[in-house]
């Protein structure tokens, strides 16, 4: 902490500097005399009440050209003014995002105090940015049935998917009406990773240095948000990353008192049931289903003093409570002597995950004179998933309280020095304390177990248990330059982390640390931890330096730009003390450094404006990004962690001949011995590192994961308010890792084959022969391994790149109608055939075996369509709206455990380390894919109306059409294509929404 204290106190000092501009809305064009020739020295002023400062000002050049930058989203009007012309203003000018909206003016010969209003449309085609963004505002987040956070809204945009980072609801990633809440939901789009998912505030990342794709450090708050951006490809060289980035612009107040109020509520009598006969004849036991839904979200704001100090503020209180499909209470959960959990379930009585968050932030915004802006917010959140994670494979003993108290604040300075400087700067501080904790009252001798035919696990939480200490600090500077022709900036940012994790394993510190493998309740393997410990983390530097540069030229506008970045890590000395399985353990860490990564990459773009009349552009980008995963994991895992790396688990394959359930052998001794089989890794809890790291991948220049994004496509303006857009795109990766085990070989290995059961649910029926698989020689089972995390390219090529298209329509043609929306499909190919060929143990455990022949994959081509809509029924004032979201099903697979005496028919020997079986994984990946899902939304709504108060009361219905797809399912064969989730079924919402 006093590290945090001593940078954010020096960070305040450099307030003063220019900091990285976030993006935002801009004014450009030319102005011309009745001739057409071009007019320099003209002043020209935009003007909008979202200005503190009411007014900005610049001049044309040379050329005529003029631009106006970092404009907040709402309405403008802009006037020109030259001596001996008449003036020329243009109103109703609408700005959202970063966007860049292209004003032209023509000016006659006469008086000043002559003056020419125009009011036109508010241009819809970007003619100079090659950056793909949709912008959700409040027309929008207001009208559309989904629910109220970032990411719920910006998965209705095509082209993007989610998956749940953390599914502590149970439900997975697809949010039905808001009743998953504001879980961690990772977004991609076009073939990216989903950790290079960034959610900002004003472009500051609000999550966390340790792991920043997620939004665990805070729950966004629309009541406080003016409008939230989402960029889906094409980001320029101000971010690091070339993942979705979810801008969220906070509300400043104005000169006027306001405020608006969200309410909405659903609970189970309002809610359907979709549990249909075919779920049940495929296994579901219950449909999973809404048990509670509350969100209220006021906010408040106005001027403190007029044009000088604006204030706003807003409160959050949200509540997603969820029955559990497939999963009943379980009496014995915390019985350490009962072992028939599967089977002794209460199915009179349902389980669920309950879930609580509270927010409060509020902001000030200060127009310290002309030329400087301060603005600050601060956020207090606190949340409770008490229980959460039960779900179809983890019973309600294995449930777990997921806690954070957490704040953070930010502070941005904006001064626009002169007509074409403008400098900034930003900070960000946070501080966050969360984690998973067993219930109080949880038996301390309680060992959890995983049921290995159902992949099932109960009791005691089977992943283990964490508390996090997180301390961030993020600040930035740039400065632009800014003509009519051009748009230059440089900036620098930095951010600064540390991380603390306690890790263990059952109710606590002192129970066992260890759990247990069941198949149909019989005893065969257990795992040893050599736990609990503290993990320490520590990020010094993540510096960013970029320049750029937007040109125009008559129609054409070129885009250029070159960013460094330098990622540094490392882990503070650390002491490992003795513990339940490592009794003698005594080791002391020294201070690591980690990573020392530096690159230099490009983004280069170009838009034409195709007839020059702002209605068709041309745009094509290439842009190279390095990958911002630094293997931050929920049990404090890193890349070169020091102590993750050192053998911290083993598992010991275990015959229970008396059926006591309980390990008749020495565990400490790590050979064979009573009724267990020898460790796998016989360095367990010993200072040997269990992987190392390739200096060549951990620091220098250039050997940072990265990939590749190459757009090109065409935005036309249909009809006056209406554009649609056609775009190719295509990513690639590079600088893959791999990691070798120094201590075999491929010779080391025995190659077996089995044959799929005969099965109608099969490809092809079943029947079928796999090959290609593995297992080690037993004379070299209990050999330590040697793992070395290297360049994959070192053993042979690996490839992985997605192709696709987006088709999207955007219309807002007005009278009260809104449509978004379109298709986009694209497939992935992968490839490290010949990795695999010299790397066996990539694809072999003591108890799996993954084929070598999937080691090449084309997936088909993954179609999704979605859209929303909005219409305003006039005279009547009832507003109908609804969102649509068509997305491919569940990748399948069926995880079949060959029992040892079939792999011995062609392996010639039984399985090394006396496995009793062998998990072999029956289809191929990216072969087959369970139903689509189509879910609609629907939302009707009266508007009532008292002066300049509008009120909206509204019913929603979620799942309108009833789906029951099948979200998640088994991957298990032994229940092979079990529904584990589904679609929540049809329910209604009834929410109001009151602005004034």
């Amino acid at each position: 902490m006093r590290g945090i204290a001593r940078r954010l106190s020096w960070s305040v000092l450099i307030l003063i500097l220019p900091i990285t501009a976030y993006a935002q809305a801009s004014i450009t064009g030319t102005v011309k005399d009745s001739s057409g020739a071009v007019l320099p020295g003209v002043t020209v002023e935009a003007e909008s009440p979202a200005l503190i400062e009411k007014t900005r000002t610049v001049v044309t050049d040379g050329t005529g050209r003029y631009r106006i930058e970092n404009l907040r989203p709402g309405t403008y009007s802009v006037t020109f003014v030259l001596a001996g012309f008449t003036t020329v203003r243009h109103e109703g000018i609408e700005l959202a995002g970063a966007f860049v909206a292209s004003i032209n003016a023509d000016l006659r010969v006469g008086a000043l105090a002559e003056t020419l209003t125009v009011t036109g449309e508010t241009p819809i085609v970007d003619v100079q940015s090659t950056t793909r963004q949709k912008v959700l505002d409040h027309a929008v987040i207001d009208a559309i049935p989904a629910g109220r956070g970032p990411q719920q809204l910006a998965v209705l945009i095509p082209g993007i998917t989610a998956a749940a980072s953390i599914g502590f609801n149970g439900m997975g990633a697809q949010d039905v009406g808001g009743a998953g809440g504001d879980q961690n939901v990772n977004l991609s789009a076009h073939g990216g990773r989903a950790a290079d998912q960034r959610i900002t505030t004003n472009g500051m990342t609000v999550g966390p240095v340790f792991r920043p794709n997620t939004d665990m450090t805070s729950s966004p708050n629309l009541g406080a948000t003016q409008e939230v951006t989402v960029d889906v490809s094409g980001v320029s060289a101000e971010a690091t990353e070339g993942g979705v980035r979810i801008n969220l612009i906070p509300r400043e107040g104005g000169n006027t008192f306001h405020g608006t109020t969200y309410a909405g509520f659903a609970n189970e009598s309002l809610a359907g049931n979709n549990f249909t006969d075919d779920l049940k004849s495929r296994g579901l036991g219950t449909p999973n289903t809404i048990k509670k839904v509350v969100d209220f979200n006021p906010g408040f704001g106005g001027p403190i003093r007029k044009d000088k100090l604006w204030f706003y503020t807003s409160v959050r209180v949200q509540v997603a409570d969820n029955w559990v499909g497939g999963m009943f209470f379980d009496p014995n959960a915390n019985n350490p002597n009962f072992w028939d959990n599967a089977r002794n379930l209460d199915t009179s009585r349902r389980v669920s995950n309950d879930a609580t968050w509270k927010l409060w932030d509020a902001r000030l915004t200060w127009q310290a004179n002309a030329k400087n802006k301060i603005a600050g917010s601060f956020a207090k959140e606190r949340q409770c998933k008490c229980p959460s994670f039960v779900s179809a494979t983890m019973s309600p003993g294995i449930d777990n309280r997921w806690g954070r108290p957490h704040h953070f604040l930010t502070a941005d300075w904006t001064s626009p020095l002169t007509n074409r400087v403008l400098l900034e700067a930003g900070l960000f501080q946070q501080s966050n304390h969360w984690g998973w904790f067993p219930f109080d009252g949880t038996n301390p001798n309680l060992i959890g177990f995983l049921e290995q035919s159902t992949n099932t696990g109960y009791k005691i939480r089977f992943q283990g248990f964490a508390d996090h200490w997180q301390e961030d600090l993020r600040y930035r500077f740039a400065f632009s330059y800014v003509t009519g022709a051009h748009a230059a900036k440089v900036g620098f940012s930095n951010a600064y982390g540390t991380a603390d994790t306690l890790l263990y394993w059952g109710a606590g510190a002192q129970s066992p640390q260890m759990i247990f493998r069941l198949n149909n309740g019989v005893p065969n393997q257990l795992t040893l931890f050599a736990t609990p410990y503290h993990d320490l983390w520590r990020q010094p530097a993540e510096v960013g330096v970029f320049a750029q540069d937007k040109w125009t030229v008559n129609r054409l506008t070129v885009s250029g730009g070159v960013r460094f970045d330098y990622l540094e890590t490392e882990f503070p000395a650390q002491t490992l003390g003795a513990a339940q399985f490592v009794p003698n353990r005594h080791i002391e860490i020294p201070k690591t450094p980690a990573l020392g990564w530096k690159d230099i990459v490009p983004r280069l773009g170009a838009a034409y404006d195709l007839f020059g009349n702002g209605k068709t552009a041309v745009k094509i980008a290439l842009n190279k990004y390095v990958l911002g995963d630094k293997g931050g994991s929920a049990t404090g895992a890193t890349i070169a962690d020091p102590v993750t790396n050192l053998p911290q688990s083993t598992v010991r394959n275990w015959t229970d001949t008396n059926r006591n359930f309980s390990p008749d052998c020495d565990l400490i001794n790590p050979l064979a011995n009573g009724e267990c089989q020898a460790m796998d890794n016989p360095n367990f809890g010993r200072n040997v590192l269990a992987t190392q790291y390739d200096p060549a991948i951990l620091r220098g220049w250039g050997v940072r994961p990265y990939n590749w994004e190459f757009s090109v496509g065409a935005q036309h303006q249909i009809v006056p308010r209406v554009s649609m857009d056609v775009s190719y795109f295509r990513r690639w990766y590079g600088n893959f890792t791999t990691t070798d085990n120094r201590a075999l070989t491929a010779a080391d290995y025995d190659a077996f084959t089995i044959n799929a059961p005969s099965d109608a649910r099969l490809p092809s029926g079943g029947g079928y022969s796999i090959g290609g698989l593995h297992n080690v020689k037993p004379e070299k089972f209990s050999v330590p391994a040697d793992n070395l995390v290297t360049l994959a390219r070192t053993f042979g090529k690996q490839i992985e790149h997605w192709n696709g298209v987006d088709v999207t329509v955007n219309a807002r043609p007005g009278q009260g109608v809104l449509l978004q929306g379109g298709i986009s499909t694209g497939r992935t190919s992968t490839d490290n055939c010949a990795l695999l060929a010299k790397l066996p143990e990539l694809i072999t455990t003591a108890t799996g075996a993954t084929p070598e022949s999937y080691c090449h994959i084309d997936t088909p081509f993954l179609t999704q369509a979605k859209a929303l809509t909005s219409y305003l029924v006039p005279k009547i004032d009832v507003q109908v709206s609804g969102a649509f979201q068509s997305v491919a099903g569940p990748q399948v697979a069926g995880n079949l455990n060959v029992p040892a005496a079939v792999v011995a028919q062609t392996l010639g020997r039984v399985p090394s380390g006396g496995a009793s079986n062998i998990q072999v994984n029956l289809v191929r990946p990216g072969s087959m894919f369970g139903e689509r899902m189509n879910q609609l939304d629907l939302r009707v709504g009266k508007v009532l109306r008292v002066g300049p108060a509008r009120s909206v009361l509204s019913l929603d219905v979620y799942n309108a059409l009833n789906s029951s797809a099948v979200l998640i399912e088994s991957n298990a064969y032994a229940i092979f294509r079990r529904p584990q989730t589904i679609l929540l079924s049809r329910f209604a919402k009834i929410s109001w929404q009151f602005d004034f």
